[in-house]
Parts: structure tokens; C-alpha cells; sequence
């Protein structure tokens, strides 16, 4: 039985990061005195775009950007103020900040990018508390069932004492997508934990647009695969990352290192009964020899507004002819009705991509409608 080779490569991307600066010392450090919110200014987020929000975690005040980029800080002080500010990038501001740093260092390495980064972080003593190593891949080398049943047959060697697994349901009993967990954030709150899911069944539950590599809106070409395999770092275990990363590991190998560390699934050996001298099956071993080998590639957007007016004109414009002449013969306006429906707020994405046409230029957007206007969106 012949082998099918993978022809799309996995890739790395950070899909979460926060972390706090503190004060030289006891005083309130305030949002003019920050010396990582002067870089981000240099790299190009407006603060005029940010809203307010209620304070979290101990913190009177919240600034956010689509709530892909968020800041917390304190304007007073007492017994109970934290002399600290704190970032959250989530998965789309993790993003957004790769893209904008890797304008600011003028190179599309992401993994220099990352590493130019982290010197900084180290430099200004920031203390990064949690940061999300996600693995992308489009062609399913990992199995759900084949993990499901080492699992529940007990034939693994894992540093966490506890995994789950959750299988999303339709209404009508259909599965949409599987999540296994290793670990939990109680036990390891300066360690990590994994995620193995189905991002493509969550892009698809959610009726979002997916990556051009998964699914072209146009040709419906694409892998219509989307795993992902993340690793959340949270913790001391963040800054031994960081110093890992800064003394020259790669981020595949830290990647492999942890994945290997987390679970090992086994080749059952009838003559041995200890587990632990069980060997490693085929397909873990190549996936972990793999993940070494892949890069931190530019997080394709899986929302620009390119993207978006393609998807308009292929799968919303004929459904909306379609309703107005139904309309027409049973009275109502399917324009109107779209109208009256108030949207309470954007995901996250649509946030970012909001944030991003708002910062175009008129002629860019003019050239994006006009390409859309002749059929070419």
C-alpha cells in the first residue's frame, strides 16, 4: 500500500501572547511612561482607535482594539493597585503584531521577527505570562481516532495527569469537530498544556471565512483539512521559552521538545507489561520528527477585504438575487429586512479587518472596489 506524502507544510504561528510591564517602583506606571506602549505606537497602532472597557484583574481601566488587542492599567493607587500594566494579544492580535513587527524590522523571517521581539521583551523586563505555540496543519497527518483510542486504551506516556475530550454536536446529532485537551490551567499554572482540534469544523460552525490553502471561495479548491495543534505556555515556563529561543533553539525544536514531553503515544508490547518501556508508534514519531523541520511563516489573514468581497460575490450576492425575486412575489424586501437587523458587535476578525481598511488609503479601497465592481472579486 503506497503512502500519500503531504504537499502542504505545516506552519507555526504565536496565537496568543500577554504579558505585564511593571514600574521602577512603587508608583502607578502609567500609560505615558510605558516604554512598550511607546514601541507599539512606533510600530504603528493609533491609540485613537482604541476603546474603553471595564478594568479586569484587578485593574480600574481597559483600553481595546477590537478586542484583538486589549491594555489594562491603573489611574490611582491603594492597597490593592498593581504598579504593572498588561497586553493581551488573542489569536488575531498575535497576528496583527507579527505582521506589524515584521514591517518595523523589514524582514519576512517571522521566526528573526519573533526573535527581535523577545530580545526586547527581555530587555525592557517584561513578564510574559502566557504565549500560545499553535501548529497549523492542512493536510490531517494526526488522527483524531487513532489519538481517541490510544487514549482511551491507555497506551501513552504523558507528563499530565488528566486529558479530555469534547466532540461538537449539531442539533441533529452530526459531529462538527473534536477537541483533545491535555492538562489543565489550574495544574499548570507555570507549565503548559495542549490542544489538538478541528479548526476547520470551528471556521465552518461559525459560517467564517477560512484560508485560501483550506478553501478557495471561488473554485472550492483546497485541502478542506485545518487541524491544529497547540501548545499553551504559561508561567515561568514563558521566560524558559524566551531564554531558549534567544540562545538559539529553534522554534520547532522547542515545539518538539514540549509535544514530546506532554504524550508519547505506544506500540502495545504483549511480552512487557511496563508501559514504560513501550515503544513509539510509527505515526507519533514522524509527526514529532516533522514538527522540527517547520517554520514561523506570515499568519495569512484569513480575512482581508479581497478575501471578504470574493466571498460576497460568490456566496451571498446569488442568495440575495435569489430572495428579491422571491420578495418581489411574496412581499417583502430582503434588503430592507437586512437593514432593520441590528449587529451588536464584530468577532474579532472582522475587527481586525475593519482596523485594516480603516488605516488603507482612498485609492487602495477605490482599486479593491473597483475590482470587485468587474467581476475580478
Amino acid at each position: 500500500m503506497s503512502t500519500i506524502t503531504p504537499t502542504t507544510p505545516m506552519v507555526y504561528k504565536i496565537d496568543w501572547l500577554q504579558f505585564t510591564e511593571e514600574g521602577e517602583d512603587d508608583d502607578i506606571l502609567t500609560l505615558t511612561d510605558s516604554v512598550a506602549l511607546a514601541f507599539f505606537k512606533a510600530i504603528g497602532y493609533d491609540f485613537k482607535q482604541f476603546e474603553e472597557v471595564p478594568g479586569r484583574y484587578f485593574y480600574e481601566c481597559g483600553l481595546t482594539l477590537g478586542r484583538f488587542f486589549t491594555i489594562y492599567f491603573n489611574n490611582s493607587k491603594n492597597i490593592y493597585t498593581k504598579n504593572t500594566i498588561y497586553f493581551v494579544f488573542t489569536g488575531q492580535g498575535s497576528s496583527d503584531l507579527a505582521l506589524k513587527l515584521a514591517k518595523y524590522f523589514k524582514t519576512d523571517d517571522f521566526s528573526l521577527v519573533w526573535y527581535k521581539f523577545f530580545k526586547l521583551v527581555k530587555e525592557w523586563q517584561l513578564k510574559v505570562t502566557r504565549l500560545d505555540a499553535a501548529l497549523d496543519d492542512f493536510e490531517g497527518r494526526l488522527s483524531f481516532a487513532k489519538m481517541e483510542r490510544k487514549l482511551s486504551r491507555r497506551e501513552f506516556r504523558s507528563s499530565k495527569r488528566r486529558y479530555k475530550i469534547i466532540h461538537g454536536k449539531s442539533t441533529d446529532g452530526e459531529t462538527k469537530g473534536e477537541t483533545i485537551y491535555l492538562g489543565s490551567r489550574k495544574k499548570h499554572q507555570h507549565g503548559f498544556l495542549v490542544r489538538f482540534y478541528d479548526k476547520f469544523a470551528e471556521y465552518k460552525d461559525k459560517g467564517a471565512v477560512v484560508p485560501a490553502v483550506v478553501e478557495n471561495v471561488i473554485t472550492g479548491a483546497g485541502t478542506h483539512v485545518w487541524q491544529r495543534y497547540e501548545i499553551e505556555i504559561r508561567g515561568d515556563a514563558c521566560k524558559n521559552f524566551i531564554e531558549k529561543i534567544l540562545g538559539g533553539y529553534s522554534f520547532g525544536q522547542l515545539y518538539k521538545g514540549l509535544m514530546r514531553n506532554a504524550i508519547e503515544f505506544l506500540k502495545v508490547d504483549r511480552s512487557n507489561k511496563n508501559r514504560a518501556f513501550w515503544p513509539v508508534v510509527d505515526w507519533w514519531e514522524e509527526f514529532l520528527e516533522s514538527t522540527e523541520k517547520c517554520s514561523l511563516t506570515s499568519p495569512e489573514r484569513d480575512l482581508d477585504l479581497g478575501r471578504l468581497l470574493r466571498w460576497i460575490r460568490v456566496a451571498v450576492v446569488p442568495s440575495l438575487h435569489l430572495l428579491q425575486e422571491i420578495g418581489t412575489e411574496k412581499n417583502f424586501d430582503i434588503y430592507e429586512l437586512i437593514k432593520s437587523i441590528e449587529v451588536i458587535s464584530y468577532a474579532k476578525k472582522q475587527e481586525r479587518l475593519r482596523n485594516d481598511v480603516l488605516n488603507m488609503s482612498e485609492d487602495k479601497v477605490k482599486e479593491y472596489i473597483k475590482q470587485f465592481e468587474e467581476g475580478n472579486y
